[in-house]
């Protein structure tokens, strides 16, 4: 819900960089339209800067081998495939010196090439796709140091305008800026594209991009199987859960949290129809909402980006799982319901929030009671802790959207109104309904007493620290692997006012 988190951009000395990409890209468009296809002036002037560049920036790679992509087009005459293959190896090969998730996003032009070939030679694309899958399995895992990598477009150069070189063939000569990057990006909502092409993007930004839909285009190549609907869906979940374990990545977590909430659909309806199109939805769905912990089992790398980064992903998951519990419902598909809520009870997610809410000073007198609390009460507790004046969400986009929750859950989302649902479906013991009840009301309680105490005392509290040691944390196993809070629960010392205590 809310844009990359990185610093305004500073200004660098490559960016003397943006007046020649821009002359030369109108230069090599225009010779293009006019049938030219020896482009071996450019050839040999950026030959020379990407060889005094021992870290070159992506928008000048991506410029050169557009020029040997086009200048090489003819070779391959009508053999889509073998063009698309070699134009693979060639950016590989022009990735030596990058990291892994600035090699995953160098792909983005193979990308486009390949949501044209699956149009037409579905079965070939599908060789090479599980080929790029692999690779993007190697090298879409961030690393200590990744978390730092470069914006986008480092000489300022803007990536929408970049993309007009890679659809030439597919546009008029006037065409807008805009529509030319959604050509070039034809499986990504416009709000992602946006974000691509705004002046904060990261390269790791567009690596999750990247990832995202070379793993739709490989999905959508699954329906072409002649085995039956059941098994189908089956191989569907097992082949789902595999991929987005091998693209571990917060990049890819962050854009596919997105993709799902941000937009009604898949944006796949040139390859699949939409009862085969809303299956693979829902199947993406579970599986993302399945395999969200391992992002936060891995101890990867500690930074306080990382931990924001990671704690927004986490508010994201809670409107996906929200909403996806929102939708059996409605559907009266208790078996559904129930599995879902068993996700949140059993995940880790809300441990996570648990602990960066402490990190920042807050005190959680029953942690263990907000298990028991549904996705969508635990949303209210997280709202109620953003009025106090905790920054929990990142933008007002975020938080406008959690209130919306909120207000689309009101006649259930009371913890005590989900027991006694809870109670009547599977016939549980009405007193332990109660404990959870009254558990649950008294954490309410605490965060508007605290809310109002703060206000009447307009900082005159005393603050002091203390230590704050819940008793389950010693012994509940499930509290260790958060290694991304700026401090754990677990015997830290946090400052807090007098009244919270």
């Amino acid at each position: 819900m809310q844009p990359p988190i990185c610093k305004p951009r500073p200004p660098t000395h490559l960016e003397y960089l943006k007046p020649l990409l821009n002359d030369s890209i109108k230069q090599l468009l225009l010779q293009y339209r006019s049938g030219r296809t020896n482009f071996s002036v450019f050839d040999s002037i950026f030959t020379r800067i990407l060889h005094d560049l021992p870290k070159p920036p992506l928008e000048l790679v991506w410029f050169y081998s557009a020029i040997r992509f086009y200048s090489s087009k003819l070779a391959f005459r009508d053999d889509s495939v073998r063009l698309t293959s070699s134009f693979f190896q060639l950016l590989v090969s022009f990735s030596d010196s990058f990291y892994g998730v600035k090699k995953v996003a160098l792909l983005s032009p193979v990308v486009y090439q390949l949501s044209r070939l699956v149009i037409t030679k579905r079965r070939d694309a599908l060789s090479l796709l599980e080929g790029i899958v692999s690779y993007i399995s190697m090298y879409c895992v961030e690393k200590p140091g990744d978390e730092d990598d470069d914006l986008l477009m480092v000489s300022g150069f803007s990536f929408a305008d970049l993309s007009r070189i890679w659809v030439v063939d597919e546009v008029e000569e006037n065409c807008r800026v805009g529509d030319c990057l959604e050509i070039f990006m034809p499986f990504v909502s416009e709000k992602l594209r946006k974000e691509i092409d705004s002046e904060s993007c990261r390269v790791g930004y567009l690596a999750g991009v990247v990832a995202s839909q070379v793993f739709l285009l490989s999905l959508c190549l699954s329906f072409d199987s002649e085995i039956s609907r059941s098994e189908l869906e089956k191989d569907l979940r097992e082949t789902v859960l595999q991929m987005i374990s091998g693209f571990q990545s917060c990049y890819f977590f962050d854009v596919m949290l997105k993709m799902l909430l941000l937009e009604p659909y898949l944006h796949l309806t040139s390859l699949m129809g939409p009862e085969d199109e809303a299956t693979l939805t829902e199947i993406i769905t579970e599986a993302v909402i399945k395999s969200v912990e391992k992002l936060f089992l891995n101890p990867g790398n500690g930074t306080s980006q990382r931990t924001l980064y990671l704690k927004n992903i986490a508010i994201n998951w809670l409107f996906l799982l929200n909403n996806a519990m929102a939708s059996v419902r409605r559907d009266k598909d208790q078996e559904k319901t129930r599995r879902y809520m068993s996700m949140f009870s059993n995940s880790l997610v809300p441990y996570h929030l648990i602990n960066w809410v402490i990190s920042q000073g807050e005190v959680i007198r029953d942690a263990d009671a907000l298990r028991n609390l549904t996705p969508a009460s635990f949303i209210e507790w997280l709202v109620s802790l953003e009025e106090q004046g905790l920054r929990v969400f990142d933008c007002d986009h975020s938080k406008t959207y959690a209130k919306t929750v909120i207000h689309r859950s009101r006649p259930d989302l009371s913890l005590g109104a989900t027991l006694l649902k809870q109670q009547e479906e599977f016939d549980q013991d009405a007193d332990m309904a109660d404990e959870h009840i009254v558990s649950s009301i008294s954490i309410l309680k605490s965060t508007r007493k605290r809310k109002e105490e703060r206000h009447n005392k307009e900082g005159e509290t005393k603050v002091k620290l203390f230590k704050y040691r819940h008793m389950n944390l010693q012994e509940n196993s499930k509290f260790q692997p958060f290694g991304f809070s700026d401090s754990l629960v677990n015997g830290t010392e946090v400052e807090v006012s007098d009244m919270e205590l």
